[in-house]
């Protein structure tokens, strides 16, 4: 079987699959469904044994199932298509992969991860030089065009504050353009990347194969804390540790000093002016505060913008609790909720969608909706632990804490990334506690 033509063209497009965060958006689409098209052949030409469908695709297709049903309470139809079609790989990728499950050992599993990690810190190190070489742009003084932007008449109404949050504001935008890519994405990316890094490090016995796994770990840190992104950082921290707790066998008292280690380090980057602290302090700062009409343009900032995001996702919550909006009218919804209940001029600007997996759930398809995703993501956590997988315990859990911030599953950075390794590991065939 392993010496025919398809049995390698499926390898090799899995292979350049998990390269999608240095592929283009419309090379991803074409090389995900030449995949799907050749694992599915593949696997009826070697098999004429009937499916039998497991628990696993079951479970995972009743969430995608729930927002079909939910274009039915749709009056927006269009709209809840394209976002079906946006999700589609939600269902699309699990389904090679459950069907040639048998196909994929440690070894190729391994490196799966290594293609993965290493397109990673291509990905990164792309974005350093560019970065580099227009420093100058990044880090000249504020332009008439930004202070205006900001709602100020000149640079000397600005503080000094103000100007780095701007600066920073500058930086991000600039990231983001270099791939297209939102830095929180990125940060989900780099952290799984550091993870495996690790592990490597760990396993490793030659001195110069873990100087270059430890200087990688180094520079892919380094580039999260530049950037600044809160939740993949804080998702890195504490998957890690509840990983560690549960899995590391580690006495009490290293663990006491692991975490006095953590606090120290943490409050070592908040006590100095960084990309880090200005974002934190911004969201201490802003707490639960939610923009108004008379809200300025230098007040604007990610914490309340989100905050007014939430109030408007839960308000749609309350009044539709059992069967939601349906998934074609809930960016209408919110954009009503914001023109009637927040009316700051932010919201005019772009469409806001939810910010968090699980209230768009609840939002579009109800109580049942958000329940059975729940259910979904127990299951996962439930399998992870009971195969001692410590990696897909990890990744279970750092998603579902991105999860609280993001609709990771929108987006093709995140629907791709998260059916892709949750898939791989659901369905696969180990006989061991998992280390790769």
């Amino acid at each position: 079987m392993k010496s025919t033509f398809l049995y390698k063209s499926f390898l090799s497009l899995t292979f350049l699959l998990v390269t999608f965060p240095i592929l283009t958006f419309g090379t991803r689409s074409v090389v995900t469904i030449v995949w799907s098209f050749i694992g599915i052949f593949f696997f009826f030409k070697e098999n004429t044994s009937k499916i039998k469908l497991k628990k696993e695709i079951w479970l995972i297709l009743i969430p995608y199932f729930f927002l079909i049903i939910s274009l039915i309470n749709s009056i927006n139809f269009t709209e809840g298509l394209q976002y079906l079609i946006k999700m589609l790989s939600f269902v699309i990728i699990p389904i090679p992969f459950f069907l040639n499950r048998n196909i994929f050992g440690n070894q190729i599993l391994h490196r799966i991860f290594y293609v993965f990690s290493f397109s990673i810190v291509l990905f990164v190190f792309y974005h350093i030089i560019v970065v580099f070489l227009n420093q100058d742009f990044l880090l000249q003084k504020l332009t008439d065009l930004e202070i205006k932007n900001n709602g100020f008449t000149s640079i000397r109404e600005i503080s000094e504050e103000v100007i780095s949050k701007i600066k920073l504001r500058r930086f991000r935008n600039y990231v983001i353009t270099i791939s297209n890519t939102h830095t929180t994405y990125q940060g989900l990316w780099i952290s799984f990347a550091v993870l495996f890094f690790c592990i490597e490090f760990y396993k490793k016995k030659k001195k110069p194969i873990r100087i270059i796994l430890f200087f990688l770990i180094l520079v892919l840190i380094g580039w999260l804390l530049l950037i600044s992104t809160r939740m993949p950082l804080f998702s890195l921290l504490i998957s890690s540790i509840i990983t560690i707790v549960i899995f590391g066998k580690i006495p009490k008292k290293k663990l006491i000093y692991i975490g006095l280690l953590g606090l120290i380090i943490c409050s070592v980057i908040f006590s100095f002016k960084n990309p880090v602290s200005i974002r934190v302090k911004e969201y201490y700062k802003t707490g639960l505060n939610v923009l108004n009409v008379n809200s300025k343009k230098y007040e604007y900032n990610s914490s309340n913008v989100r905050n007014g995001i939430y109030y408007c996702s839960l308000k749609l919550v309350k009044n539709n609790f059992i069967f939601g909006v349906g998934i074609g009218d809930v960016q209408d919804e919110l954009n009503n909720c914001y023109s009637d209940n927040i009316s700051s001029n932010i919201y005019t600007w772009r469409d806001y969608n939810t910010h968090n997996q699980y209230l768009f759930f609840f939002v579009t398809s109800g109580v049942f909706g958000f329940l059975f995703f729940l259910l979904f993501l127990y299951y996962l956590i439930n399998k992870s632990y009971k195969q001692k997988n410590f990696i897909y315990f990890y990744f279970i859990i750092s998603v579902s804490l991105m999860f609280l911030t993001e609709n990771i599953l929108e987006r093709s950075d995140g629907v791709i990334f998260f059916s892709f390794f949750n898939s791989i590991f659901l369905f696969n065939n180990f006989k061991r506690r998992v280390y790769l």
